[in-house]
């Protein structure tokens, strides 16, 4: 029996340069916003700088000391779904390990094998199966204890994503889910319908690409916490448009193949839905992005801060804010 009792989770992202945190309050339906919390690593911090962000980032947010949900991620971490015998469920890893080559896993001698049972009949067992490297979780417990922080669940970066993408963007039956989450050194990309499996991939373009071509191009980078700028009338000609040019190509070509892939691969029929979030700084990023894929309507925008009663001050005065903290946000509802 659910308890009726108000609930508290904490979703934590740690990137390369800033910490996040994210606190939800109430059930995974009604949930709310009750904190936020951020703080930046310094470049070229080694992990004592990191752990310094953490804790800065939890007491910002007010609940220091207090168990959190994080994450690890990367090209390295393979999410499968996959479907099975109508086995037990106490047999599923089991049948994963006996079988992780034929499923792409690692062994059990290099990485850590987690699954979850998504849909069980009297035929089949469908499955969403995580490998990731041993070095990689361990290295994350051990930040995450150097910062004496309590764990209350390990997750994966690109399901987090996901689950914020499906839990904000409420797809629906004949609808083909593309969303991406751009990030610092990486962009995430999940494709999942109701005909299809779940395919996430990592891309090698994220915002600091974006903000490295703009230094090239003597443009300045955008300001975390300054307003958002509002577009001029001659973006789309100017530097800045010409400096992201070719990271917004190679962007927008990873998913134009994704996509093509899982169309011929698993569903033919769905009508592809484009969602958007992560470090959406640059002004008409939406709009290069969505002419590039040659789309009828821009992606759209999933941020936590619009979609979710919120009791907190957003901690951010730029709008990119809430599009950025979706990984803390699916991190945290994984806890509820």
């Amino acid at each position: 029996m659910k308890t009726f009792l108000r609930q508290r989770a904490i979703g934590l992202e740690i990137s390369a340069s800033v910490v996040r945190v994210l606190v939800l309050e109430g059930s995974f339906k009604k949930a709310r916003i009750t904190a936020t919390g951020t703080a930046p690593i310094a470049a070229g911090g080694d992990g004592a700088a990191s752990a310094r962000a953490i804790h800065a980032a939890l007491a910002a947010a007010r609940v220091d000391g207090e168990p959190v949900v994080a994450a690890v991620g990367g090209p390295d971490v393979v999410v499968r779904q996959l479907t099975l015998p109508p086995l037990p469920r106490d047999r599923v890893l089991q049948a994963l390990e006996l079988q992780h080559r034929e499923f792409g896993l690692l062994p059990s001698s290099e990485g850590l094998l987690d699954a979850q049972v998504l849909r069980r009949s009297k035929k089949e067992c469908l499955v969403l199966a995580v490998s990731a490297p041993k070095p990689i979780v361990e290295g994350r417990l051990r930040l995450l204890e150097q910062a004496a922080v309590k764990v209350r669940t390990l997750e994966v970066e690109a399901l987090a994503v996901l689950n914020t993408a499906l839990h904000l963007g409420r797809l629906e039956p004949r609808e083909l889910l593309v969303a991406l989450d751009l990030g610092e050194e990486r962009s995430v990309l999940c494709l999942l319908s109701k005909q299809g499996p779940v395919v996430v991939r990592h891309l090698d373009a994220g915002a600091s690409a974006i903000v490295e071509q703009l230094r090239r191009a003597g443009v300045a980078a955008p300001n975390g916490r300054a307003p958002r700028e509002t577009p001029r009338e001659d973006a789309d000609a100017g530097p800045v448009a010409e400096a992201c040019r070719g990271v917004v190509h190679r962007i927008a070509d990873e998913i134009r193949m994704s996509l093509s892939f899982y169309r011929s691969e698993y569903d033919r029929e769905s009508l592809p839905r484009y969602l958007l979030s992560g470090w959406l700084r640059v002004p008409r990023l939406n709009r290069w992005l969505t002419d590039e894929l040659g789309l009828q309507s821009p992606f759209e925008v999933i941020d936590p801060f619009r979609a979710v009663r919120m009791t907190a001050a957003q901690g951010e005065t730029n709008e990119s804010a809430g599009p950025e903290f979706v990984q803390a946000f699916g991190l945290a509802l994984r806890a509820l």
